[in-house]
Protein backbone atom coordinates (compact mmCIF):
# COMPACT_ATOMS: atom_id res chain seq x y z
CA UNK A 1 0.00 0.00 0.00
CA UNK A 2 2.83 2.37 0.89
CA UNK A 3 4.46 1.67 -2.45
CA UNK A 4 1.21 2.48 -4.24
CA UNK A 5 0.88 5.77 -2.34
CA UNK A 6 4.41 6.66 -3.41
CA UNK A 7 3.46 5.94 -7.00
CA UNK A 8 0.34 8.08 -6.60
CA UNK A 9 2.37 11.04 -5.35
CA UNK A 10 4.82 10.61 -8.22
CA UNK A 11 1.93 10.47 -10.69
CA UNK A 12 0.40 13.63 -9.22
CA UNK A 13 3.70 15.51 -9.40
CA UNK A 14 4.25 14.36 -12.98
CA UNK A 15 0.78 15.55 -14.04
CA UNK A 16 1.25 18.85 -12.21
CA UNK A 17 4.51 19.49 -14.09
CA UNK A 18 2.82 18.74 -17.42
CA UNK A 19 -0.04 21.13 -16.64
CA UNK A 20 2.36 23.80 -15.37
CA UNK A 21 4.32 23.81 -18.62
CA UNK A 22 1.23 24.87 -20.61
CA UNK A 23 0.92 28.38 -19.20
CA UNK A 24 -1.37 29.57 -21.96
CA UNK A 25 -3.88 26.84 -21.11
CA UNK A 26 -3.64 27.73 -17.41
CA UNK A 27 -4.29 31.37 -18.28
CA UNK A 28 -7.44 30.38 -20.18
CA UNK A 29 -8.56 28.04 -17.40
CA UNK A 30 -8.71 30.88 -14.89
CA UNK A 31 -9.28 34.04 -16.94
CA UNK A 32 -11.99 33.02 -19.38
CA UNK A 33 -14.62 31.99 -16.78
CA UNK A 34 -13.96 35.15 -14.79
CA UNK A 35 -14.36 37.33 -17.89
CA UNK A 36 -17.61 35.61 -18.82
CA UNK A 37 -19.00 36.08 -15.31
CA UNK A 38 -18.12 39.79 -15.36
CA UNK A 39 -19.60 40.40 -18.80
CA UNK A 40 -22.81 38.44 -18.33
CA UNK A 41 -23.43 39.62 -14.76
CA UNK A 42 -23.16 43.24 -15.86
CA UNK A 43 -25.14 42.74 -19.09
CA UNK A 44 -27.99 40.86 -17.39
CA UNK A 45 -28.00 42.77 -14.12
CA UNK A 46 -31.34 44.47 -14.72
CA UNK A 47 -32.97 41.40 -16.27
CA UNK A 48 -32.58 39.57 -12.92
CA UNK A 49 -32.50 42.37 -10.38
CA UNK A 50 -35.15 44.68 -8.96
CA UNK A 51 -33.45 47.98 -9.57
CA UNK A 52 -34.53 50.24 -12.45
CA UNK A 53 -32.34 50.23 -15.49
CA UNK A 54 -34.10 47.97 -17.99
CA UNK A 55 -36.22 50.92 -19.08
CA UNK A 56 -37.98 51.61 -22.36
CA UNK A 57 -39.58 54.76 -23.78
CA UNK A 58 -43.35 55.24 -23.55
CA UNK A 59 -45.43 58.01 -25.10
CA UNK A 60 -48.80 59.22 -23.77
CA UNK A 61 -50.72 61.41 -26.21
CA UNK A 62 -53.12 63.18 -23.86
CA UNK A 63 -55.73 64.60 -26.23
CA UNK A 64 -57.94 64.93 -23.18
CA UNK A 65 -56.45 67.03 -20.38
CA UNK A 66 -58.93 65.79 -17.81
CA UNK A 67 -58.89 63.15 -15.12
CA UNK A 68 -58.27 60.18 -17.44
CA UNK A 69 -55.04 61.59 -18.86
CA UNK A 70 -53.86 62.74 -15.43
CA UNK A 71 -54.43 59.29 -13.90
CA UNK A 72 -52.71 57.43 -16.76
CA UNK A 73 -49.72 59.78 -16.69
CA UNK A 74 -49.47 59.50 -12.91
CA UNK A 75 -49.54 55.69 -13.08
CA UNK A 76 -46.84 55.53 -15.78
CA UNK A 77 -44.67 58.17 -14.13
CA UNK A 78 -44.58 56.16 -10.91
CA UNK A 79 -43.07 53.18 -12.78
CA UNK A 80 -39.29 53.51 -12.62
CA UNK A 81 -38.84 51.20 -15.64
CA UNK A 82 -40.55 53.63 -18.02
CA UNK A 83 -39.15 56.70 -19.75
CA UNK A 84 -42.38 58.69 -20.05
CA UNK A 85 -42.94 61.35 -22.69
CA UNK A 86 -46.17 63.38 -22.79
CA UNK A 87 -47.80 65.03 -25.79
CA UNK A 88 -51.18 66.61 -26.41
CA UNK A 89 -50.95 67.28 -30.13
CA UNK A 90 -49.17 64.35 -31.83
CA UNK A 91 -51.22 62.66 -34.54
CA UNK A 92 -51.63 58.92 -34.87
CA UNK A 93 -49.61 59.01 -38.10
CA UNK A 94 -46.70 60.68 -36.27
CA UNK A 95 -46.91 58.21 -33.39
CA UNK A 96 -46.84 55.24 -35.76
CA UNK A 97 -43.79 56.67 -37.51
CA UNK A 98 -42.02 57.22 -34.18
CA UNK A 99 -42.69 53.60 -33.23
CA UNK A 100 -41.30 52.41 -36.56
CA UNK A 101 -38.19 54.55 -36.03
CA UNK A 102 -37.72 53.11 -32.54
CA UNK A 103 -38.15 56.38 -30.65
CA UNK A 104 -40.85 54.78 -28.49
CA UNK A 105 -41.82 51.20 -27.76
CA UNK A 106 -45.31 51.80 -26.38
CA UNK A 107 -47.83 54.58 -27.02
CA UNK A 108 -51.17 55.41 -25.41
CA UNK A 109 -53.63 57.54 -27.39
CA UNK A 110 -56.28 59.23 -25.21
CA UNK A 111 -58.99 60.89 -27.35
CA UNK A 112 -60.09 64.53 -26.80
CA UNK A 113 -63.01 64.90 -24.41
CA UNK A 114 -62.49 61.43 -22.95
CA UNK A 115 -63.18 62.46 -19.34
CA UNK A 116 -66.43 64.29 -20.19
CA UNK A 117 -67.53 61.38 -22.36
CA UNK A 118 -66.88 58.97 -19.47
CA UNK A 119 -68.88 61.18 -17.09
CA UNK A 120 -71.84 61.30 -19.47
CA UNK A 121 -71.82 57.53 -19.93
CA UNK A 122 -71.63 56.94 -16.18
CA UNK A 123 -74.47 59.44 -15.73
CA UNK A 124 -76.67 57.48 -18.13
CA UNK A 125 -75.80 54.26 -16.34
CA UNK A 126 -76.59 55.85 -12.94
CA UNK A 127 -79.96 56.92 -14.37
CA UNK A 128 -80.63 53.25 -15.18
CA UNK A 129 -80.88 53.82 -18.93
CA UNK A 130 -81.20 50.38 -20.60
CA UNK A 131 -77.97 49.15 -22.17
CA UNK A 132 -79.40 49.17 -25.67
CA UNK A 133 -80.54 52.80 -25.27
CA UNK A 134 -77.26 54.26 -24.04
CA UNK A 135 -76.24 57.14 -26.33
CA UNK A 136 -72.68 57.52 -25.06
CA UNK A 137 -70.24 54.92 -26.30
CA UNK A 138 -67.42 53.55 -24.10
CA UNK A 139 -64.28 55.68 -24.15
CA UNK A 140 -61.72 54.15 -26.52
CA UNK A 141 -58.16 54.53 -25.25
CA UNK A 142 -55.93 53.09 -27.95
CA UNK A 143 -52.54 51.44 -27.52
CA UNK A 144 -49.79 51.10 -30.12
CA UNK A 145 -46.71 48.96 -29.48
CA UNK A 146 -43.41 48.26 -31.15
CA UNK A 147 -43.30 44.58 -32.21
CA UNK A 148 -39.82 44.37 -30.66
CA UNK A 149 -41.35 44.95 -27.22
CA UNK A 150 -41.49 41.62 -25.40
CA UNK A 151 -44.96 40.17 -25.02
CA UNK A 152 -44.75 39.94 -21.23
CA UNK A 153 -43.66 43.60 -20.98
CA UNK A 154 -46.56 44.58 -23.23
CA UNK A 155 -49.01 42.70 -21.02
CA UNK A 156 -47.64 44.40 -17.91
CA UNK A 157 -48.07 47.83 -19.51
CA UNK A 158 -51.56 46.97 -20.69
CA UNK A 159 -52.39 45.82 -17.17
CA UNK A 160 -51.06 49.05 -15.64
CA UNK A 161 -53.11 51.08 -18.13
CA UNK A 162 -56.26 49.05 -17.43
CA UNK A 163 -55.75 49.53 -13.69
CA UNK A 164 -55.37 53.29 -14.13
CA UNK A 165 -58.53 53.49 -16.25
CA UNK A 166 -60.42 51.30 -13.79
CA UNK A 167 -59.41 53.70 -11.02
CA UNK A 168 -60.88 56.62 -12.99
CA UNK A 169 -64.04 54.63 -13.64
CA UNK A 170 -64.50 53.87 -9.95
CA UNK A 171 -63.81 57.47 -8.94
CA UNK A 172 -66.24 58.93 -11.46
CA UNK A 173 -68.83 56.32 -10.52
CA UNK A 174 -68.39 57.21 -6.86
CA UNK A 175 -68.92 60.88 -7.62
CA UNK A 176 -72.14 60.08 -9.50
CA UNK A 177 -73.37 57.89 -6.65
CA UNK A 178 -72.45 60.57 -4.11
CA UNK A 179 -74.40 63.17 -6.06
CA UNK A 180 -77.41 60.84 -6.35
CA UNK A 181 -77.44 60.16 -2.61
CA UNK A 182 -77.13 63.86 -1.85
CA UNK A 183 -80.13 64.62 -4.04
CA UNK A 184 -82.19 61.73 -2.69
CA UNK A 185 -81.45 61.97 1.03
CA UNK A 186 -81.23 65.73 1.44
CA UNK A 187 -80.31 66.61 5.02
CA UNK A 188 -79.81 62.98 5.96
CA UNK A 189 -77.01 62.69 3.41
CA UNK A 190 -73.60 61.64 4.77
CA UNK A 191 -70.65 61.99 2.34
CA UNK A 192 -69.00 58.76 1.29
CA UNK A 193 -65.46 58.21 2.71
CA UNK A 194 -62.47 58.91 0.49
CA UNK A 195 -61.19 55.39 -0.26
CA UNK A 196 -57.77 56.71 -1.28
CA UNK A 197 -57.28 58.34 2.11
CA UNK A 198 -58.76 55.42 4.07
CA UNK A 199 -57.88 52.27 2.08
CA UNK A 200 -59.42 48.91 2.92
CA UNK A 201 -56.27 46.86 2.25
CA UNK A 202 -52.71 47.31 3.41
CA UNK A 203 -50.12 47.97 0.66
CA UNK A 204 -48.79 44.77 -0.89
CA UNK A 205 -45.10 43.99 -0.30
CA UNK A 206 -43.83 40.51 -1.12
CA UNK A 207 -41.54 38.68 1.30
CA UNK A 208 -38.78 36.48 -0.07
CA UNK A 209 -38.86 33.11 1.71
CA UNK A 210 -35.43 31.61 2.44
CA UNK A 211 -34.24 28.48 4.21
CA UNK A 212 -32.19 30.47 6.67
CA UNK A 213 -32.26 34.02 7.95
CA UNK A 214 -31.79 36.80 5.47
CA UNK A 215 -33.72 38.25 2.60
CA UNK A 216 -31.58 37.76 -0.52
CA UNK A 217 -32.80 38.88 -3.92
CA UNK A 218 -31.78 36.70 -6.88
CA UNK A 219 -29.42 38.61 -9.14
CA UNK A 220 -27.62 37.96 -12.40
CA UNK A 221 -24.36 37.27 -10.56
CA UNK A 222 -26.08 34.61 -8.44
CA UNK A 223 -27.02 32.92 -11.71
CA UNK A 224 -23.82 33.46 -13.67
CA UNK A 225 -21.14 32.92 -11.01
CA UNK A 226 -22.13 29.32 -10.18
CA UNK A 227 -23.21 28.63 -13.77
CA UNK A 228 -19.85 29.52 -15.30
CA UNK A 229 -17.96 27.92 -12.43
CA UNK A 230 -19.68 24.64 -13.28
CA UNK A 231 -19.16 25.07 -17.02
CA UNK A 232 -15.45 25.79 -16.48
CA UNK A 233 -15.14 22.66 -14.31
CA UNK A 234 -16.78 20.44 -16.89
CA UNK A 235 -14.81 21.96 -19.77
CA UNK A 236 -11.63 20.80 -18.05
CA UNK A 237 -12.71 17.35 -19.20
CA UNK A 238 -11.36 18.29 -22.64
CA UNK A 239 -7.68 18.74 -21.68
CA UNK A 240 -7.99 15.92 -19.13
CA UNK A 241 -9.25 13.39 -21.67
CA UNK A 242 -6.81 14.58 -24.35
CA UNK A 243 -3.89 14.24 -21.92
CA UNK A 244 -4.92 10.68 -21.12
CA UNK A 245 -5.16 9.70 -24.74
CA UNK A 246 -1.79 11.25 -25.61
CA UNK A 247 -0.14 9.22 -22.87
CA UNK A 248 -1.85 6.12 -24.19
CA UNK A 249 -0.62 6.87 -27.73
CA UNK A 250 2.93 7.47 -26.42
CA UNK A 251 2.89 4.14 -24.57
CA UNK A 252 3.09 5.59 -21.05
CA UNK A 253 -0.14 3.97 -19.88
CA UNK A 254 0.91 0.62 -21.35
CA UNK A 255 4.15 0.73 -19.36
CA UNK A 256 2.21 1.52 -16.18
CA UNK A 257 -0.12 -1.39 -16.85
CA UNK A 258 2.76 -3.80 -17.37
CA UNK A 259 4.18 -2.59 -14.02
CA UNK A 260 0.85 -3.65 -12.41
CA UNK A 261 0.15 -0.13 -11.17
CA UNK A 262 -3.45 -0.15 -9.81
CA UNK A 263 -6.08 1.74 -11.75
CA UNK A 264 -6.86 4.01 -8.79
CA UNK A 265 -3.24 5.18 -8.70
CA UNK A 266 -3.17 6.02 -12.42
CA UNK A 267 -6.57 7.68 -12.44
CA UNK A 268 -6.00 9.42 -9.10
CA UNK A 269 -2.72 10.86 -10.32
CA UNK A 270 -4.60 12.42 -13.23
CA UNK A 271 -7.63 13.52 -11.25
CA UNK A 272 -6.14 15.26 -8.22
CA UNK A 273 -4.28 18.09 -10.06
CA UNK A 274 -7.45 18.92 -12.01
CA UNK A 275 -9.46 18.75 -8.78
CA UNK A 276 -7.20 21.44 -7.32
CA UNK A 277 -7.49 23.53 -10.50
CA UNK A 278 -11.28 23.34 -10.30
CA UNK A 279 -11.33 24.56 -6.71
CA UNK A 280 -8.97 27.42 -7.57
CA UNK A 281 -11.24 28.31 -10.49
CA UNK A 282 -14.24 28.40 -8.17
CA UNK A 283 -12.43 30.50 -5.59
CA UNK A 284 -11.26 33.02 -8.20
CA UNK A 285 -14.73 33.39 -9.75
CA UNK A 286 -16.37 33.86 -6.35
CA UNK A 287 -13.70 36.35 -5.25
CA UNK A 288 -14.15 38.44 -8.40
CA UNK A 289 -17.95 38.27 -8.02
CA UNK A 290 -17.71 39.52 -4.44
CA UNK A 291 -14.97 42.15 -4.68
CA UNK A 292 -14.49 43.24 -8.32
CA UNK A 293 -17.97 43.14 -9.83
CA UNK A 294 -19.43 45.81 -7.48
CA UNK A 295 -16.61 48.18 -8.49
CA UNK A 296 -17.81 47.91 -12.11
CA UNK A 297 -21.42 48.71 -11.21
CA UNK A 298 -22.67 45.15 -10.85
CA UNK A 299 -24.29 43.40 -7.91
CA UNK A 300 -22.15 41.91 -5.19
CA UNK A 301 -22.43 38.15 -4.89
CA UNK A 302 -24.04 37.14 -1.60
CA UNK A 303 -22.25 33.97 -0.58
CA UNK A 304 -24.92 32.98 1.94
CA UNK A 305 -24.13 31.74 5.43
CA UNK A 306 -22.33 28.43 4.91
CA UNK A 307 -18.82 28.37 3.39
CA UNK A 308 -18.75 24.63 4.05
CA UNK A 309 -21.81 24.13 1.83
CA UNK A 310 -20.04 26.01 -0.98
CA UNK A 311 -16.98 23.78 -0.55
CA UNK A 312 -19.15 20.64 -0.57
CA UNK A 313 -20.85 21.71 -3.79
CA UNK A 314 -17.54 22.72 -5.42
CA UNK A 315 -15.84 19.44 -4.51
CA UNK A 316 -18.82 17.35 -5.63
CA UNK A 317 -19.11 19.17 -8.96
CA UNK A 318 -15.36 18.88 -9.55
CA UNK A 319 -15.38 15.13 -8.92
CA UNK A 320 -18.34 14.73 -11.25
CA UNK A 321 -16.59 16.67 -14.02
CA UNK A 322 -13.33 14.76 -13.58
CA UNK A 323 -15.15 11.42 -13.58
CA UNK A 324 -16.86 12.33 -16.83
CA UNK A 325 -13.57 13.36 -18.43
CA UNK A 326 -11.79 10.16 -17.41
CA UNK A 327 -14.68 8.01 -18.67
CA UNK A 328 -14.54 9.79 -22.04
CA UNK A 329 -10.76 9.28 -22.19
CA UNK A 330 -11.10 5.55 -21.54
CA UNK A 331 -13.46 5.05 -24.50
CA UNK A 332 -12.31 7.66 -27.04
CA UNK A 333 -9.87 6.38 -29.64
CA UNK A 334 -8.21 9.67 -30.58
CA UNK A 335 -7.59 13.02 -28.93
CA UNK A 336 -9.77 14.76 -31.51
CA UNK A 337 -12.62 12.37 -30.83
CA UNK A 338 -12.36 12.94 -27.08
CA UNK A 339 -12.23 16.74 -27.44
CA UNK A 340 -15.19 16.97 -29.80
CA UNK A 341 -17.34 14.47 -27.91
CA UNK A 342 -16.71 15.85 -24.43
CA UNK A 343 -17.20 19.51 -25.46
CA UNK A 344 -20.42 18.66 -27.32
CA UNK A 345 -21.87 16.70 -24.41
CA UNK A 346 -20.88 19.40 -21.91
CA UNK A 347 -22.63 22.08 -23.99
CA UNK A 348 -25.76 19.95 -24.22
CA UNK A 349 -25.75 19.38 -20.46
CA UNK A 350 -25.17 23.12 -19.94
CA UNK A 351 -28.09 24.04 -22.19
CA UNK A 352 -30.39 21.56 -20.44
CA UNK A 353 -29.13 22.46 -16.97
CA UNK A 354 -29.91 26.18 -17.01
CA UNK A 355 -26.31 27.31 -17.48
CA UNK A 356 -26.73 29.04 -20.84
CA UNK A 357 -30.41 29.95 -20.34
CA UNK A 358 -31.91 30.22 -16.83
CA UNK A 359 -34.35 27.41 -16.10
CA UNK A 360 -36.93 29.93 -14.90
CA UNK A 361 -37.52 31.14 -18.48
CA UNK A 362 -37.65 27.65 -19.98
CA UNK A 363 -40.97 26.01 -20.93
CA UNK A 364 -42.20 23.26 -18.56
CA UNK A 365 -40.93 20.43 -20.79
CA UNK A 366 -37.38 21.82 -20.78
CA UNK A 367 -37.51 22.32 -17.02
CA UNK A 368 -38.47 18.66 -16.63
CA UNK A 369 -35.58 17.58 -18.88
CA UNK A 370 -33.11 19.63 -16.77
CA UNK A 371 -33.18 16.92 -14.12
CA UNK A 372 -31.03 14.75 -16.43
CA UNK A 373 -28.13 17.24 -16.43
CA UNK A 374 -25.49 17.08 -13.66
CA UNK A 375 -24.86 20.78 -14.24
CA UNK A 376 -28.46 21.45 -13.23
CA UNK A 377 -27.89 19.67 -9.94
CA UNK A 378 -24.78 21.74 -9.32
CA UNK A 379 -26.52 25.02 -10.16
CA UNK A 380 -29.45 24.18 -7.89
CA UNK A 381 -27.07 23.37 -5.05
CA UNK A 382 -25.09 26.60 -5.38
CA UNK A 383 -28.30 28.64 -5.57
CA UNK A 384 -29.59 26.88 -2.47
CA UNK A 385 -26.65 28.55 -0.71
CA UNK A 386 -26.44 31.90 -2.51
CA UNK A 387 -30.14 32.63 -3.02
CA UNK A 388 -32.01 30.62 -0.41
CA UNK A 389 -29.55 30.82 2.45
CA UNK A 390 -29.15 27.05 2.71
CA UNK A 391 -26.48 25.13 4.62
CA UNK A 392 -24.85 21.73 4.14
CA UNK A 393 -28.02 19.75 4.83
CA UNK A 394 -29.93 21.70 2.19
CA UNK A 395 -27.37 20.99 -0.56
CA UNK A 396 -26.87 17.31 0.27
CA UNK A 397 -29.39 16.02 -2.33
CA UNK A 398 -27.57 17.83 -5.14
CA UNK A 399 -24.12 16.99 -3.78
CA UNK A 400 -24.98 13.30 -3.42
CA UNK A 401 -26.34 13.28 -6.97
CA UNK A 402 -23.07 14.69 -8.29
CA UNK A 403 -21.04 12.22 -6.23
CA UNK A 404 -23.16 9.34 -7.54
CA UNK A 405 -22.55 10.55 -11.09
CA UNK A 406 -18.82 10.77 -10.31
CA UNK A 407 -18.77 7.26 -8.84
CA UNK A 408 -20.57 5.89 -11.89
CA UNK A 409 -18.12 7.53 -14.31
CA UNK A 410 -15.06 6.49 -12.31
CA UNK A 411 -16.40 2.93 -12.04
CA UNK A 412 -16.89 2.75 -15.80
CA UNK A 413 -13.38 4.15 -16.36
CA UNK A 414 -11.75 1.64 -13.96
CA UNK A 415 -13.51 -1.30 -15.57
CA UNK A 416 -12.40 -0.11 -19.00
CA UNK A 417 -8.82 0.44 -17.80
CA UNK A 418 -8.55 -3.00 -16.25
CA UNK A 419 -10.07 -4.68 -19.29
CA UNK A 420 -7.17 -3.37 -21.35
CA UNK A 421 -4.49 -4.96 -19.20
Amino acid sequence: MKQNLTKLVASILKEARIIGRDRQALFLFFVMPVVFVLILSLALRDAFGERPGATFPVLVVAGDRGEISANVIRAFRSNSHLQLTESDHASEVQVRQWLIEGRYMFAVLIPPGATEQAKRRIGEMAARVPKELLTEKPVEVRVLADPALRGDYRKVLEGALSLALHGVEMRLGGEQLDQLLKTTLGERYVPMPDMEQTPVFMPIHSEVVTKERGDPTPTSVQQNAPAWTLLAMFFLTVPLSVSFIKEREQGSLFRLQTMTVPAWVVLGGKALPYFVINLIQMASILAVSVHVLPLLGGDRLDLGHSPLAILVMGASASLAAIGFGIAVAMYARTAEQAASFSSAVVMIMAALGGILVPKAVMPPLMQDLAVFSPLSWGLDGFQDVFVRGGAVMQVMPEALGLLAFSALCHGIAILRYESRI
